[in-house]
């Protein structure tokens, strides 16, 4: 998808957030969708894992802030 993410979705993702909330809330329940739009954000070095928990996604930080 390339580094055309929804806002919104950016601003959240300053704290941890779990890949079901980001599903339910920017995907309409669609899993699969957001799986893939989370992995182009890390496979463009957006965002990466959590260490807080498996599925926890956050901006890395050369993107927060």
């Amino acid at each position: 998808m390339g580094m055309n993410y929804d806002k919104k979705l950016i601003k959240k993702l300053t704290r941890p957030v779990h890949i079901t909330y980001i599903s339910d809330v920017y995907f309409k329940n669609n899993m699969d969708l957001a799986r893939k739009e989370i992995q182009s954000m890390i496979d463009d070095g957006l965002v990466v894992e959590s260490k807080y928990g498996k599925d926890y996604y956050v901006l890395t930080a050369k993107t927060d802030g």
